[in-house]
């Protein structure tokens, strides 16, 4: 391959063990303040049951991610355990993980379409959109991700194998013979909804874009308006905008992900094995890393645009 064994040590050091570790240590912390947080401002209208919703993605995909950091970190190998960590957290923190960060994605589609539908339905929105619909959706999301790990935990199991130069048995994966037909089936599951949740976001989030420049031009040309809805509109603004960077920084932050996976699925040598397998992990190792920042970061755009937060 193009990269060196040890090159690929040093992203993984680097990306993995010390800078996502730091990123998501404090990114448990922030998302547990705001489940709190949102908690206590009531779980009543449909943002705050989004914003809660996320938060509980984001902690799940950063805990994951931490335990991933572990099992990836190459000096683990060392440890004289019984347990195969390089395997044994494909299931415990790669699929896991991937399955959280995607739920986050589709929460910020689902946040961004209801604000575009606030947009094209002013006056029906409250109607259509209900916490208790909110709530359902939101639950579908976490079901239907969720299920589509089902063929991959069905075909794939922890078992004691013995590996060359050790001379005990050691804990690692194991393929039940059904194992092919499964094997392509969740990585196109995972990679058609990861795209697909990201495409939403650009799409929705566009249109948001080009509405709070256009409002923001109409409302200087109506001076009219009485304080009443001049301070609704503010509010709406800023909760607006608040949205609009949510899902700017995950757009940013998912871009690798989205890229790597396409790349995969075109290029057979960019795998888990293949010729490039080192490029394949020093380059996914990046995009772990923007996913950690993705999950850690909202608490600062909650407390520094949201007065309520707080």
């Amino acid at each position: 391959g193009l990269l060196s064994d040890h090159a690929r040590e040093i992203f993984i050091i680097v990306n993995h063990v010390v800078l996502s570790t730091a990123i998501g240590l404090f990114g448990v912390g922030a998302n547990v303040i705001n489940m709190a947080v949102f908690v206590r401002q009531g779980l009543t209208n449909s943002i705050n049951i989004s914003f809660f919703a996320m938060a509980v993605s984001d902690l799940c995909a950063l805990v994951t991610l931490l335990w991933l950091n572990i099992c990836l970190n190459p000096y683990i190998a060392n440890v004289d355990s019984p347990i195969v960590f390089v395997e044994i957290q494909y299931l415990t923190a790669g699929w896991p993980h991937g399955c959280a960060a995607r739920i986050t994605s589709w929460i910020t589609a689902y946040v961004t379409a209801e604000r575009c539908l606030s947009i094209v339905l002013p006056l029906k929105v409250k109607q259509i959109v209900t916490p208790r619909r909110t709530t359902v959706i939101l639950v579908l999301i976490y079901v239907i991700n969720i299920l589509t790990l089902v063929p991959e935990y069905s075909t794939v199991y922890f078992a004691w194998n013995s590996y060359p130069g050790k001379n005990h048995t050691m804990l690692g994966l194991a393929f039940r013979s059904n194992r092919p037909v499964t094997e392509g089936l969740v990585f196109t599951f995972h990679a058609a909804f990861a795209i697909l949740s990201f495409t939403a976001n650009v799409v929705f989030t566009s249109i948001l874009v080009t509405r709070l420049k256009t409002s923001a031009k109409w409302r200087r040309k109506s001076t009219v308006d009485n304080e009443q809805s001049e301070i609704k509109a503010a509010r709406d603004k800023k909760t607006m905008t608040m949205i609009i960077l949510v899902a700017i920084i995950l757009i940013i932050c998912y871009t690798p992900t989205v890229v790597f996976s396409i790349v995969s699925t075109m290029v057979p040598e960019f795998g888990v094995v293949g010729r490039q397998s080192n490029i394949f992990h020093a380059a996914w190792s990046f995009a772990f890393l923007t996913h950690s920042i993705n999950s850690s970061i909202n608490i600062f755009l909650y407390y520094s645009m949201s007065s309520k937060y707080k």
